[in-house]
């Protein structure tokens, strides 16, 4: 039920000289004369008929019935100031900045974020692609996307997703495309400089001798390996999860599909003290869903 209430404007007036004892301050601070305020003042006790100062020689004393209208005053002005903020935030979407290494981002993350921004509009997802080497930690972020190093004390991290590692090829380096591949014979190997020591796994496990590995031709990341693998330049050790749609294409094959080796977890990593938190985690949490339903949907 609506309640008449004094002028507004003269409540504000009256709540400005009590809060800084001075009806020049608060003329001041209200861009008003000092006459203006007195009007105010005089306004407000004719509405409730009651004198808010007693008038003294050199000041103006609030009386009691002043004091808890000045307060009730503020609270009214934080409420309504809070509840003009809730709304700004509810309008304004939350922008979440999200760091991840390229190649992955490329061939997975951005892909699929689509969903995300689907599910949870009021969160805007901004992603910045790193390189191996770039130090992520001074790069400002809500959440980091990472697969090796340590991880600060203060983060929270949640693991989304294990790489299985293959050796994939396109059909164009084999002799009879679409084929199986007896032996390694005449394949060349591919390898990325920003993935050491996957190839050297690879051939162990598959007990081929090591010392291929020095006649590899080395590229500095990865995304340029897969793309002169993708070219027909040789073969390369490949996370199966970024590069799925490749294969179900045709677009790389893989020979020996026995043959696999674990590669890095990776994880999403953020501060839980941070105002993005609530969004981070949310985000988190997407990450291990869309990568759980991408393993369920390969198994079947």
């Amino acid at each position: 039920m609506r309640r008449n209430l004094p002028p507004l404007k003269s409540l504000v007036a009256l709540e400005s000289v009590i809060r800084h004892k001075s009806v020049t301050k608060a003329a001041d601070e209200l861009f008003v004369t000092h006459g203006a305020i007195s009007k105010h003042i005089a306004s407000v006790e004719d509405w409730i008929g009651l004198p808010l100062f007693a008038k003294k020689r050199r000041s103006m004393q609030p009386t009691e019935a002043a004091l808890k209208l000045a307060e009730a005053a503020n609270k009214a002005w934080t409420l309504i100031a809070d509840s003009v903020d809730a709304a700004r935030a509810e309008e304004e979407p939350t922008v979440l900045n999200v760091v991840c290494p390229a190649t992955f981002s490329m061939r997975w993350l951005i892909p699929r974020v689509w969903d995300f921004s689907a599910k949870h509009p009021r969160i805007s997802v901004l992603i910045r692609q790193t390189h191996t080497g770039d130090k992520w930690l001074e790069t400002p972020f809500d959440v980091a996307i990472r697969s090796a190093g340590p991880i600060p004390a203060r983060y929270a991290s949640n693991c989304f997703l294990r790489e299985e590692l293959a050796l994939l090829v396109s059909p164009r380096a084999v002799s009879k495309p679409g084929a199986m591949i007896a032996d390694m014979h005449g394949i060349k190997l591919l390898r990325a400089m920003t993935r050491p020591g996957e190839l050297e796994a690879w051939l162990k496990a598959a007990g081929a001798p090591g010392g291929a590995v020095a006649s590899a031709q080395a590229f500095p990341h990865f995304y340029i390996a897969l793309e002169a693998a993708l070219a027909g330049a040789g073969a390369l050790i490949c996370p199966l999860e970024t590069v799925r749609d490749l294969l179900e294409r045709g677009d790389l094959i893989e020979p020996w599909p026995r043959i696999r080796i674990p590669g890095p977890d990776h994880e999403a990593i953020y501060d839980p003290g941070t105002a993005q938190a609530r969004a981070a985690e949310t985000f988190s949490d997407w990450l291990i869903g869309v990568a759980r339903e991408a393993a369920r949907a390969t198994a079947s």
